[in-house]
């Protein structure tokens, strides 16, 4: 009779820490990306959306509906990333949001420096 209730519980203990540990490394993957983008933006070295994709699909399918949007100020660019976590316990809905920044890279010539 035990078995009946303790069989059950660990599968759901189970099933919780594996969902959890997924939308943990989903959330790392998605901060990686968008410090990343915003570096490659910021250096003038790449585009901030296809480097935080190309970022995200490294996630191994972990990950879908990839959103990336970026904000310039004269000094700084910002990137943030979002996206949904596959659902692996049927209950609840998990997404991941995170955003990176970085210092707009400009070369000033020496005469014209401060």
């Amino acid at each position: 009779m035990a078995t009946v209730i303790i069989l059950p519980a660990a599968f759901l203990a189970l099933w919780l820490v594996l969902q959890y540990a997924i939308v943990m490394h989903a959330q790392h993957v998605a901060q990686a990306a968008a410090q990343d983008a915003a570096l490659a933006a910021a250096s003038g070295t790449g585009d901030a959306g296809s480097t935080a994709l190309e970022l995200m699909s490294s996630a191994n399918g972990f990950t879908s509906g990839t959103g990336v949007s970026t904000s310039r100020s004269s000094t700084r660019i910002t990137v943030r990333v979002t996206a949904d976590v596959v659902q692996i316990f049927p209950i609840g809905s998990f997404s991941v949001d995170a955003s990176g920044s970085a210092p707009i890279e400009e070369f000033i010539a020496q005469p014209e420096r401060p």
